[in-house]
């Protein structure tokens, strides 16, 4: 058991595996981002996410980057009832980001998008709550594929 796992071990190292969230020698694979005001609800949630994600780290060397975000949302109705009310509406999120190093380096953009879908209840304002919770998953889930899309593309970078 022990020579398969040391077998595994040494094919796993010549196949050139290096892993996306640590750079080689240590240290974080993104660095420290100072994330920009988002507008509207949602991109408080996400900036909020962002903020846990990418923060920077008190007393962490170095000037953080700047991570600028204009988000677009939308809504569409889905299910329709009989009387042509929606049932099940889509929520979609797309941001569009610019992520600009300190000292004149390489700007990266791009855009990520987010979507989730809620059943909309016949009680009243019941719609509004759960187009709010929507919205924040939505949010939370964009910030997530954010941060892997920065470390990605950071990784790339990195190895050219």
């Amino acid at each position: 058991m022990r020579a398969l796992i040391l077998g595994f071990t040494l094919l796993l190292a010549a196949c050139g595996f290096q892993p996306m969230y640590a750079p080689p020698g240590g240290g974080a694979a993104i660095g420290p981002v100072a994330v920009a005001q988002i507008d509207g609800k949602a991109g408080h949630v996400l900036k909020t996410e962002l903020d846990r994600l990418l923060g920077v780290e008190a007393g962490a060397g170095g000037e953080p980057m700047q991570l600028e975000i204009t988000l677009l949302e939308s809504v569409t109705p889905l299910g329709i009832r009989v009387d042509e009310s929606a049932t099940r509406a889509e929520l979609r999120l797309i941001a569009n980001y610019i992520l600009t190093p300190p000292n004149n380096g390489q700007v990266m953009r791009g855009s990520v998008i987010s979507v989730v879908t809620y059943e909309i209840p016949t009680a009243a304002f019941g719609e509004i709550t759960s187009q709010d919770d929507a919205r924040e998953r939505a949010a939370e889930t964009m910030a997530q594929r954010v941060r892997a899309e920065l470390a990605l593309r950071m990784a790339q970078a990195r190895g050219r």
